[in-house]
């Protein structure tokens, strides 16, 4: 018993402290976001209230970067299709800026072609430019029954 004590003793002694240090720590990969949810953020207010009409484009962007999702459309039916029109000089600066953003983020911008009717807005006018539907609310129905979640401004 007293050989095996001294053993050990001996072998600690002369043991480098470096073989007592702690292992640095590895850097922890996060695993892939998971890209599986969809959503649709739905647009229908217009200059009456920039903030909201901001803000919407604002979160789609985000959202679509955040990489959680498969898919993110910004969908515009009603007083919000003005938000397109570059010729409406209304629109502020940042909301335009907003869409563009969004749109190079890789969101798919949809737009209410009976809503561009009844404003008198050119479809091939658009910027940034959207895909143009028949009617914002059967395409909202077709996305919600595909799934997509929505959102509301």
């Amino acid at each position: 018993m007293n050989r095996f004590l001294l053993l050990l003793v001996t072998a600690l002694v002369l043991a480098s402290p470096a073989a007592f240090a702690a292992a640095p720590p590895q850097p922890v990969e996060k695993p892939p976001p998971a890209r599986q949810g969809k959503l649709v953020f739905v647009a229908t207010t217009g200059l009456e209230d920039i903030g909201t009409l901001s803000s919407s484009l604002r979160h789609v962007r985000i959202a679509k970067e955040s990489g959680y999702l498969s898919d993110v459309v910004w969908l515009t039916y009603g007083r919000a299709v003005v938000a397109l029109d570059p010729s409406v000089k209304a629109v502020p600066k940042e909301v335009r800026e907003a869409a563009h953003a969004a749109k190079a983020a890789g969101v798919r911008l949809v737009a209410c072609g009976n809503a561009l009717l009844k404003f008198g807005i050119d479809p091939e006018t658009l910027q940034p430019r959207a895909d143009v539907v028949d009617n914002g609310v059967a395409e909202l129905a077709r996305l919600v029954a595909e799934g997509y979640q929505v959102i509301r401004y």
